[in-house]
């Protein structure tokens, strides 16, 4: 990463928070020096990059000295409580009737709640479509066991990122694709009773994907060596943790859990290429997998919801 592109995430994260005019350009005026300082003592654009640290890393360590507009600190208020609600909706609803799945559901309502309130109008709807369709994905597999072809509700994360394209003919074949490939799926499902080879249609949305380029293998261009092994090391992650959802769902008739292997996906990103080295951003993820793995493998709902509350005590821990 050169110097342009860190200062300009470095001013992007800023201006995300709604920090004060007068504090970004002090922030970028010193990081813009250091990193001028770093370069003139022969330090390469990485070495300056891991000194100088992760932006994101490097704002969460600023923040207490930076001057946050006010409805940005409301909006922060709401979401620390957020975790607050949760525990209590789940409890009153899990109590009153006995249903604790898939009442924790309730628990998305904070990184949803952050997504409503951070982020702009354009990305919101695509921000916030894993988490609404493992919503309808959890509920309607939960109650009609029909988790094939439920799962075909995931599909709307690329859609609606397809709806962004800009070129017209591009567009219009990555959704015709997509559709084709849905339409093929459900034909062979439903029509000849085999769904396995139905889903082979799927390789048309991805040839068509690597073709115009929305699929690439981007650890290729990188001249880093250690940056294109963490590029094939969460590839890895990725097709493993595809793979495992596939076999448990198909072998297993699994589906109900076997979701939890893409939550691999975000903490190899973040063990790979977050230089903090901390747990508290993997613990959000941790504390779904044992509190809905206690909860539906040994149905203890009632209780493992305090597994979330190792998100904030770890975090005390660390930041203490």
């Amino acid at each position: 990463m050169r110097k342009e592109s860190y200062i300009n995430e470095l001013k992007e994260i800023l201006q995300n928070y709604e920090v004060n005019q007068s504090d970004i350009d002090d922030v970028i005026l010193d990081y813009s020096q250091m990193y001028d300082d770093a370069l003139d003592r022969g330090l390469t654009d990485d070495e300056v990059y891991q000194l100088l640290g992760n932006p994101d890393h490097v704002i969460s360590e600023l923040r207490d000295t930076l001057t946050i507009k006010r409805k940005k600190q409301y909006r922060n208020k709401f979401i620390a409580l957020t975790p607050f609600i949760a525990v209590i909706l789940f409890m009153v609803i899990g109590l009153s009737s006995n249903v604790y799945h898939p009442t924790w559901l309730v628990f998305l309502i904070i990184p949803m709640s952050a997504i409503i309130l951070n982020t702009g109008k354009k990305e919101k709807l695509i921000a916030l479509s894993p988490f609404l369709a493992l919503i309808f994905f959890i509920t309607v597999g939960t109650y009609t066991k029909v988790w094939i072809p439920t799962w075909l509700i995931f599909l709307i994360i690329p859609l609606l990122g397809m709806f962004e394209i800009k070129n017209g003919l591009q567009k219009i074949l990555s959704i015709g694709s997509l559709l084709i490939a849905v339409a093929f799926y459900l034909y062979m499902g439903y029509m000849q009773d085999n769904f396995n080879l139905g889903a082979l249609g799927f390789i048309l949305p991805i040839i068509v994907g690597i073709v115009y380029g929305n699929i690439t293998v981007e650890f290729f261009n990188w001249k880093d060596l250690s940056k294109r092994k963490n590029g094939l090391a969460l590839l890895s992650v990725i097709i493993l943790s595809t793979l495992t959802f596939v076999l448990l769902g198909i072998f297993a008739n699994g589906w109900a859990y076997a979701w939890m292997a893409f939550l691999f996906i975000p903490m190899a990103s973040i063990y790979l290429f977050d230089n903090s080295r901390k747990l508290t951003p993997f613990m959000p993820f941790i504390a779904v997998i044992i509190f809905f793995s206690l909860g539906y493998f040994f149905h203890l709902f009632e209780i493992s919801w305090i597994a979330f509350l190792l998100i904030p005590m770890v975090a005390v821990i660390e930041n203490a």
